[in-house]
């Protein structure tokens, strides 16, 4: 999903990832597809609400979905990145089977690829991929009707009053991959984001939208506009916006859009990013839920971490869906890394929280993610300090373990007050075309146990 990584350092984040110019198809699909013609597209001129794309703008009818996110309390969830657009392509038989019966669901996926999944899981739940402020170029694409990638371009250019414009009235491009920066504010672009969103949901039979590169924070880093440098995305206000700041738009349009969706039983979630640019007062809670591409890396200052860790603990304790991931750069033996993210969802996690890292493709599977250590015994409440150890690591119990986790830069010793065992993964990665993956858990015996610099342990009871 990603074309390339949230480059986040001190009070600056700059999201480049997820911007949309990795949506097209990778490879042909081995699940039978529907031949589809591309629906046309209606013009009209500035102003007004366009015709998504495929028909009639939705004006009610069945919820968009019946399927709720699963529980998470006591398991380790996987919500799996863009499963059918691996290195190797889509998914076979044998692989389908693996997917719905160890992943809670999966997002930009065909209407075909879904529905064989929920043959054999009725519940496994599927994200459309849409933009959140940004319209897809000519070149840049996504699941228009279920079935067929393009995108609704040829509509959305004819109304100028749609998009953000520079101070010379220009648009404004991403340097990342040329899509285009949208005046959330304009109430016809609102109208037409929600009910040509809805529309695809409804036809792909999503269960909410995944909205990509949704953070204000990206903008002093990925447009040329001076209006938008440094902090201005929050410190800032814009007649284009009605004299508010980026950020106070946002919450007003993303908080009308979950609106708009959840009447006809869809998510929205967008994403926002690790959440550690210290400037960024926009309020991501107005939403059903977040996704944050990059959590918890390990290359954060510590102050970063707790930042973002803060901040997590408010939106799980709100209820919301709060969808972790990370990566793990090609390198599926990275067991410091592979063990540093889970040990940081589960300081988290709470009954909607989901989790994902992988190598080299979204069909991975890990062995740590099998480990049943129960519900969690403490929650943390007023933030990520509830879980401050006295020997500096942050520490969660479990009805069956123990996690701790480290974000300094230097290793810290603890002794446990008994003997518990230290999980030690190994093997786990790419699922073959047989359904099948390596990996296994081994434990020791330990009395203390050392906590790596930017690392986790966890350890079973």
């Amino acid at each position: 999903m990603r074309t390339s990584f949230w480059l986040g350092f001190a009070a600056v984040a700059l999201n480049l990832g997820c911007n949309g110019s990795s949506g097209g198809p990778n490879g042909a699909s081995t699940v039978s597809t529907p031949t589809s013609s591309t629906t046309s597209t209606p013009t009209g001129g500035s102003g007004g609400n366009a015709t998504p794309p495929g028909g009639t703008a939705p004006t009610g009818g069945p919820s968009a979905s019946t399927r709720a996110f699963p529980d998470s309390s006591s398991t380790i969830a996987i919500l799996a990145d863009q499963l059918d657009a691996g290195p190797s392509g889509a998914l076979n038989a044998a692989q389908i089977q693996f997917a719905a019966t160890h992943f809670v669901g999966s997002q930009k996926l065909t209407l075909p690829t879904t529905q064989a999944l929920r043959a054999i899981n009725a519940g496994f739940i599927v994200l459309h991929y849409h933009l959140a402020i940004w319209q897809s170029a000519p070149s840049v694409d996504f699941i228009v009707d279920g079935q067929t990638w393009g995108n609704d371009y040829s509509t959305v250019t004819t109304h100028e009053n749609y998009f953000w414009h520079d101070a010379s009235g220009a648009r404004v491009a991403s340097t990342a991959d040329g899509k285009l920066l949208m005046n959330v504010s304009d109430p016809g672009f609102q109208a037409y984001w929600a009910s040509s969103i809805l529309q695809q949901i409804q036809q792909g039979e999503y269960d909410g939208v995944f909205a990509d590169s949704a953070s204000p924070s990206l903008l002093q880093g990925e447009t040329t506009d001076p209006q938008l440098a440094g902090t201005a995305a929050s410190t800032a206000t814009f007649a284009q916006l009605g004299g508010v700041s980026w950020s106070q738009a946002w919450s007003s349009f993303a908080s009308g859009l979950d609106s708009s969706l959840a009447g006809s039983g869809a998510m929205l979630i967008p994403n926002v990013g690790p959440l550690i640019t210290s400037w960024d007062t926009t309020d991501y809670s107005v939403t059903h839920g977040v996704f944050l591409e990059g959590f918890a890396d390990p290359s954060f200052a510590t102050s970063d971490w707790h930042s973002s860790a803060n901040q997590q603990v408010a939106v799980v304790n709100k209820g919301k869906i709060v969808m972790l991931q990370n990566y793990l750069n090609g390198n599926a033996n990275d067991l410091g890394r592979r063990m540093y993210f889970l040990g940081n969802y589960l300081l988290v996690k709470g009954a909607k929280t989901y989790l994902d890292y992988f190598a080299n493709g979204p069909l991975e599977w890990y062995p740590e993610w099998g480990l049943a250590l129960g519900a969690a015994l403490k929650t943390a409440t007023a933030g990520i300090d509830d879980l401050l150890d006295p020997s500096g690591c942050y520490r969660r119990d479990f009805q069956n373990g123990i996690v701790l986790v480290n974000p300094t830069q230097a290793a810290i010793n603890v002794n446990l007050g008994g003997t518990f065992k230290l999980v030690q993964p190994s093997g786990g990665g790419a699922v073959d075309s047989s359904g099948n993956v390596t990996g296994s858990l081994a434990t020791t015996a330990v009395t203390t146990v050392s906590v790596p610099a930017t690392g986790a342990v966890i350890l079973l009871r």
